[in-house]
């Protein structure tokens, strides 16, 4: 929580309402409701305790996977810790799901949940000066609406009208119900500077409202930021400045922290961390969440017969990846929902269980025995753990498999050009987004120009139903319709659900965290 001394009045807990009825028809007053957001810090209970925030000193954060400017509209990994510090968003839906203000102060759902009419925070400056304004907000949807910074949920906002409806508010009108979609795509957003946009490329020119500067970046290695003294909520930030660093390795990391050389990991493998995370002086820091899975080219063979995409389901070890890599931490699964979505058909979630023997007599009557099986994946060490695994688990079912590592550069384009090749393991941020928002922010999902190459009639006509539903009871229905065509389907076989993890040094407080990044407005470090 921010400083005890500040009043605080935040909103309703999501675990209290369905999402459909917390943000139908709500308003979300003021700055209080953002002092209300719980960081990082205050969820550990073994935190030592501390008089107050200090200011200065610079916090010291370090990614696995390298930073990319470019892709200010995505939640890539290696942009966790500075797209939220440099750039800010309208809301922000913190680990609770509850959205909490930002650029604005005030929302209002209405004509049957198809407009939103946004109240924008006044006296918001970006770093080289000018005014925030309503203009600034249309400028940036219609550039995500458009696809630029590697924009994931262009989809979701088809048939969107967003118009400065005064200097300091913005109605966004949709052709389809907002309530289940509109706060997160808010939140995957931040607001782009017009005047200086194309400088977020190549990260010549990165300039945002946010509470720190974009001061110094080497692609690929690291990048500075330091203290934005004009920033609009007074007093804040703490911080002098943060530094992030690349380190691909994960022993490398984890050497970082034990030296305190870093305060901040995020990359690391789960086995790794559990041997430097006491609880005392440095904490394992959970939110939201990644869908791991296994896809496949429905164009390739073997997998362009379903009873071999099924099979691969009921060869897949999920618990033992599960313990193995994640530590327990995750949630095994045949569904890339999380279990909280509105409507979610939980008697599916185990429809593909470990069956080896099962799996290998499919293979063997569909005539793949001995297909030989090249499996992109990320060249990142969580990737690289799990795929030992499915790797093994082919194996013993009758198939030839072998990794194709790829950058996080390279692996990413080709997944959205669906050039992955016959078999390639994703994992995506999309953990508690609604499913209707999955449908566009899931790659491998999307009901056309999926990563897998599948068009299908019957899933878009599913995937629309569900996005184009009114009421609870009509998602659920939907929801379960689509889960089941996907699961017979089986172009993407989901392993598991697993929280985002990053481990963090005790002497860093106060980091807010949300679902795309952390934020280190309030944060400050202790001696």
């Amino acid at each position: 929580m921010y400083p005890s001394n500040r009043h605080v009045e935040s909103i309703p807990r999501a675990s209290a309402l369905s999402r459909r009825t917390l943000l139908s028809g709500l308003a979300v007053l003021g700055a209080a409701g953002l002092a209300g957001c719980r960081s990082a810090v205050n969820e550990s209970k073994t935190a030592g305790a501390v008089s107050g925030p200090a200011r200065g000193g610079t916090l010291v954060a370090t990614v696995a996977a390298p930073p990319d400017p470019g892709a200010y509209f995505t939640g890539r990994p290696g942009n966790i810790f500075w797209n939220r510090n440099v750039l800010e968003t309208l809301v922000l839906v913190d680990q609770d799901n509850k959205p909490q203000p930002l650029l604005a102060t005030k929302w209002e759902l209405r004509d049957d949940n198809r407009t939103l009419v946004l109240s924008l925070r006044e006296g918001v400056t970006f770093h080289g000066g000018r005014a925030f304004t309503a203009e600034d907000v249309v400028f940036t949807l219609e550039r995500e609406m458009a696809g630029d910074g590697l924009a994931t949920l262009t989809g979701a906002m088809k048939g969107w009208k967003v118009s400065a409806t005064g200097e300091h508010e913005v109605t966004i009108t949709s052709p389809r119900p907002l309530q289940e979609v509109v706060l997160d795509i808010l939140d995957s957003t931040p607001i782009i500077d017009r005047e200086s946009y194309k400088g977020l490329a190549d990260g010549s020119k990165v300039i945002g409202t946010g509470p720190f500067l974009w001061s110094g970046y080497k692609a690929g290695t690291e990048i500075k930021m330091t203290r934005n003294d004009a920033y609009w909520e007074k007093g804040l930030p703490y911080l002098d400045g943060i530094e992030l660093t690349v380190i691909g390795d994960s022993t490398a990391q984890l050497a970082a922290l034990r030296s305190g050389r870093a305060h901040l990991a995020n990359g690391l493998n789960i086995q790794d961390a559990k041997t430097v995370v006491d609880d005392k002086k440095f904490h394992l820091d959970l939110n939201h969440g990644l869908v791991y899975a296994l896809g496949f080219d429905v164009t390739k063979a073997p997998f362009d017969k379903p009873e071999v995409r099924r099979a691969i389901g009921y060869a897949i070890d999920r618990q033992r990846i599960n313990q193995q890599v994640f530590g327990g931490v995750g949630t095994t699964t045949s569904l890339p929902w999380s279990d909280d979505a509105t409507g979610y058909p939980a008697e599916l979630a185990a429809t593909y269980s470990y069956q080896p023997d099962r799996a290998k007599k499919m293979i063997e009557d569909a005539g793949a025995a001995g297909a030989r099986v090249e499996i992109a994946v990320h060249a990142l060490p969580v990737p690289r753990n799990v795929i030992e695994i499915v790797s093994r688990n082919l194996a013993d079912v009758g198939l030839k498999p072998s990794a194709l590592e790829l950058p996080p550069a390279e692996f990413e384009p080709r997944r959205i050009a669906g050039k992955l090749g016959p078999a390639f393991l994703t994992w995506t941020a999309v953990a508690k987004l609604p499913p209707a928002l999955s449908l566009y922010g899931y790659p491998d999902l999307r009901p056309a120009k999926n990563t897998s190459n599948y068009a299908d009639a019957g899933y878009r006509e599913r995937a629309q139903a569900l996005i184009d539903s009114a009421d609870e009871s009509e998602t659920a229905q939907r929801l379960k319709d689509l889960s089941q065509y996907l699961l017979d389907a089986a172009f993407l076989q989901t392993i598991a659900i697993v929280p985002a993890t990053v481990v963090r040094a005790d002497a860093a407080r106060d980091i807010l965290v949300s679902r795309y990044g952390r934020s280190m407005r309030a944060a400050y470090l202790t001696p």
